[in-house]
């Protein structure tokens, strides 16, 4: 991994560790674990605009010894420089509105729990007479539908 055995157990530990707790009882695909890392663990590309800003407010740091007339051209510096961040992700088209992707977000999960809450309405007569692995094997199925359907639900 290329990584200490310390950080590897940190991420073991995170709540949104998509693999096995213990690689012995199943081992990870390495190159996944590579990629979940690199996309997961990523710096904040925003957050020394944030610090600074923060700095800039309570006149600490760097900032300390600005006067006021320099405390306001840097902070308006800083905006600039987040306004253009901003524009340039809006022509690549990579910017997004938060409130409507979490809206977006918002019904596909409640659509999600609708169609497992509906499982058993839904599966009732054909998991009548069924045994144990049959019965499982149709619930497996049913869900694994929902959650590729969930997954392939880009924007709609």
């Amino acid at each position: 991994m290329g990584r200490n055995e310390s950080s590897v157990r940190k991420w073991v530990d995170r709540s949104d560790w998509p693999f096995s707790r213990d690689p012995r009882t199943k081992p990870w695909d390495v190159e996944k674990v590579k990629a979940w890392a690199e996309i997961q663990l990523k710096p904040d590309p925003a957050a020394a605009y944030r610090k600074k800003i923060k700095a800039l407010e309570a006149g600490t740091g760097e900032c300390a010894g600005l006067n006021i007339l320099l405390k306001a051209r840097t902070q308006a510096t800083i905006e600039r420089a987040l306004l253009l961040r901003q524009r340039r992700l809006a022509e690549a088209g990579t910017l997004h509105d938060v409130q409507e992707c979490t809206k977006r977000r918002l019904r596909q999960i409640h659509e999600v729990k609708a169609a497992l809450m509906s499982l058993g309405r839904s599966l009732a007569n054909s998991l009548v007479g069924q045994d144990a692995d049959s019965a499982e094997l149709i619930l497996h199925t049913r869900c694994l539908q929902i959650c590729e359907e969930f997954a392939s639900d880009r924007e709609s």
